[in-house]
């Protein structure tokens, strides 16, 4: 047996060399191969949950700023008379969240663009939308009394758990933690009856009371200071020259200020000496200034912080006149030339504008370009400021504030940009108006570096100092002022 087994071998010794290596490579590449088809096996069966969130929108204009859950359920699949739009890759998705069994049939389904750019055309529209989707064209509802932007996603309640094999969609889902608010302001003047009624009532902080908790509940609040602080002189009661006592500045600090405007026309009322003051007691409290400085350098350099992990850039000029220029040796603040202040806009300034937003936008997510301008006690910005808010949006600012007209003028989205081209008085003593003495806060909400969300929120100055919340009636007054004066539909 051995022998017919020694001789088989022999005489097929060739094949079963082939056939041996032929076994031996192909278990070479199973080895080699098998761990790679597990791990592609496991990849396209893996599932991931995540939560995808949604809020109700609407136009500016319209008055409500809340809905319930059941509002929301009943408007979709009851016979509403009102139109409710849903984008249509969401319609399987909007079901299950509120756990509907079918659409009412008013319910208009469209594609994820045109969703926002109807409710942005004008009033009286409702839609739900993914977060992703929504931009500061739109206004976002609170969902029993919770904002989308406010960071309570914890207790948020249009939200869905879904599944996905898409690990990017995972890791892109909605981080409450990046959202950032920059609360805005306007005109600050702490001088004359203000600065009367701070020693009547003793007290620094007392413009500042009803109103501190509110503007300084967002990460970053920025308003334009328009007095110095120095107590070389006594506030007068009367006259267009402005100044406040030092101690003035615990007010600020009360309410939260992080950065304030300087290019205005009068934080150097009492010149640069007491100029001089001021910043030093700004940089001594840790409250940044942008817009005014020790010398032309400090004026014009584009003030870039971090908050909540955002490089927020700040560019500020004055076009008001009686202010101090800075010069190379010398303090003062950044300034530009427009009507109606000058007898022509100088097309040297705006290209300075623009070159110093260009240049901040290198260095920050975020760029605010801030003016101080325009014709005072009127609510229709002019063609000047428009055409410089222009430049400022196309040279890269994401938002755009303007000061000084001492009443609120109309709001503009321009390119998916909001200009505030005034937000009125803040702190003044004005009482002889109504208009002078009512404002608007402008609260920013960013997701990211994308700009989400815009709530104006009025108050009215009383008591020649003090700003409080205003009563429905009241703010419907103004912000249909703001509104008749304002250039883009999504805000008219």
């Amino acid at each position: 047996m051995r022998r017919k087994q020694r001789k088989f071998i022999k005489k097929n010794k060739y094949a079963l060399f082939f056939s041996a290596l032929l076994l031996i490579i192909l278990a070479v590449t199973i080895v080699k191969v098998w761990p790679e088809t597990k791990k592609a096996v496991k990849v396209i069966n893996k599932s991931y949950v995540f939560e995808q969130y949604y809020a109700p929108i609407s136009h500016y204009t319209d008055p409500t700023n809340s809905l319930s859950f059941d509002d929301l359920k009943a408007k979709l699949s009851s016979n509403a008379s009102e139109e409710i739009f849903l984008g249509k890759s969401e319609k399987d998705n909007i079901k299950k969240l509120f756990g509907l069994e079918a659409y009412q049939a008013k319910v208009v389904f469209l594609n994820d663009q045109e969703l926002i750019d109807k409710i942005a055309e004008k009033g009286n529209r409702l839609a739900i939308a993914p977060y992703q989707l929504i931009d500061s064209r739109v206004k976002t509802l609170q969902v029993d009394g919770k904002l989308l932007w406010s960071k309570e996603a914890s207790t948020y309640p249009l939200k869905l758990k879904m599944t996905t094999d898409d690990k990017l969609r995972v890791a892109n889902q909605f981080d409450p933690k990046k959202v950032s608010l920059m609360t805005n302001i306007g005109d600050v003047i702490l001088g004359r009856y203000v600065a009367h009624q701070m020693r009547k009532y003793g007290d620094y902080t007392h413009p500042w009371l009803k109103m501190a908790d509110f503007i300084n509940q967002g990460d970053l609040t920025f308003a334009d200071l328009e007095v110095p602080l120095s107590d070389q002189i006594a506030p007068s009661d009367e006259g267009m020259s402005f100044i406040t006592p030092q101690k003035s500045i615990e007010g600020l600090k009360l309410a939260g200020i992080d950065v304030v405007s300087l290019a205005n026309n009068h934080s150097t009322n009492y010149g640069e000496e007491v100029f001089g003051e001021t910043l030093a007691l700004l940089k001594k409290e840790g409250i940044s200034y942008v817009g005014g400085g020790v010398n032309s350098a400090e004026a014009y350099k584009p003030l870039i912080i971090e908050k909540n992990g955002l490089k927020w850039g700040f560019v500020n000029f004055n076009s008001i006149i009686g202010a101090i220029e800075a010069s190379a040796d010398s303090a003062g603040v950044a300034e530009f030339s427009i009507k109606p202040w000058a007898e022509s806009d100088d097309p040297k300034d705006l290209e300075r504008i623009k070159t110093a937003i260009i240049e901040t936008k290198k260095q920050a997510d975020i760029v605010v370009a801030a003016f101080h301008w325009g014709v005072e006690y009127q609510a229709d910005p002019i063609e000047s400021q428009i055409k410089v808010a222009h430049a400022a949006v196309e040279a890269g600012a994401d938002l755009v504030v303007g000061t000084h007209p001492h009443v609120v003028q109309g709001i503009e989205n321009y390119q998916k940009t909001p200009i505030f081209y005034s937000l009125g008085n803040f702190i003044f003593d004005q009482e002889w108006s109504i208009e002078t003495k009512q404002g608007i806060v402008a609260e920013t909400y960013f997701y990211k570096k994308k700009l989400v969300d815009v709530r104006l929120t009025p108050y009215q100055i009383e008591d020649y100092n003090q700003p409080r919340l205003t009563n429905p009636e009241e703010s419907k007054t103004i912000l249909d002022r703001i509104y008749g004066a304002s250039l883009s539909n999504d805000y008219k």
